[in-house]
């Protein structure tokens, strides 16, 4: 009974030990966690002074921001950047989508339109032929309309990497001449090497949103311009949500921000979005 009695007393100092370590530990890293608090959102003002300047994306459901009439007359963005058409890549096939109904933008606005591609599960490594001359037939018709550039929006697997790349390459070809091409990427694609800076494109738009719980982490990367960044992910282009807007000091670095907004603009026609089942 007595040999029991001291094993316990000894797991409880023992544990008490580390529980005295553990509180040690945080005492001191707590100044350091708090060196670097929440950085301020930008505000409403600020978000709409950004896109007055920079690109609306624009999806099939929504008819783009507006400005209330009560301010100036000047529309509320610069570029309309257009969801004109959507491929998604299933098996061999290629299934096809996009708007509806025309769209009407504000006198001044310049139309960007951009192709969407998607990748299913059971799409190959390598387009199939079809599925490639599918994509480069969308870039070609669509980039007669662009006034001066077209982009591409294709959050390809890693799987596909190799064979996005060239059909970047391809698209860039495919383009009328004064057309230029920019492309979407995910923000971990600035941290894979420099694949991102080796593609044949004029404009790579990191999209800081939806980035999960380093979101903080990742957008003071992009605020800082982090060397471990591709150099093209330190550009002057950045992608920005409405619902989750960056600090001001990031929303600075951005001289070409695209936003885009979860609630497609406050489309009359559709529900807000606590109302979507």
């Amino acid at each position: 009974m007595e040999e029991s009695q001291r094993r316990r007393s000894a797991r409880l100092r023992c544990a008490a030990g580390i529980l005295l370590w553990t509180v040690s530990v945080l005492a001191h890293a707590a100044p350091h966690l708090a060196a670097e608090p929440a950085a301020r959102s930008a505000s409403p003002a600020e978000v709409a002074a950004s896109l007055a300047r920079g690109a609306a994306w624009i999806w099939p459901d929504s008819n783009g921001p507006h400005r209330p009439r009560t301010t100036s007359a000047a529309p509320a963005y610069r570029d309309a950047a257009v969801l004109v058409e959507s491929l998604v890549l299933r098996g061999v096939r290629v299934e096809r989508g996009g708007r509806t109904q025309p769209l009407a933008l504000p006198v001044g606005v310049r139309l960007m339109p951009v192709v969407h591609v998607e990748s299913a599960a059971d799409a190959p490594d390598d387009f199939t032929p079809a599925q490639r001359a599918a994509v480069l037939a969308a870039v070609r018709r669509h980039g007669q309309r662009a006034a001066g550039l077209l982009q591409l929006d294709f959050e390809a697997p890693p799987r596909q990497r190799e064979a996005y790349r060239a059909l970047v390459a391809a698209a860039r070809a495919a383009l009328p001449a004064g057309v230029r091409l920019s492309v979407t990427a995910l923000a971990h694609w600035c941290t894979q090497g420099d694949w991102l800076d080796r593609l044949s494109v004029d404009e790579v738009v990191p999209m800081l949103y939806r980035l999960g719980p380093h979101a903080q982490d990742w957008r003071r990367r992009f605020e800082r311009g982090d060397a471990s960044l591709a150099r093209r992910c330190r550009g002057p282009a950045l992608g920005f949500a409405t619902n989750d807007p960056p600090s001001p000091v990031l929303l600075a670095r951005a001289a070409r921000p695209y936003w885009f907004d979860e609630t497609a603009w406050s489309n009359p026609s559709r529900p807000p979005s606590h109302l979507i089942p």
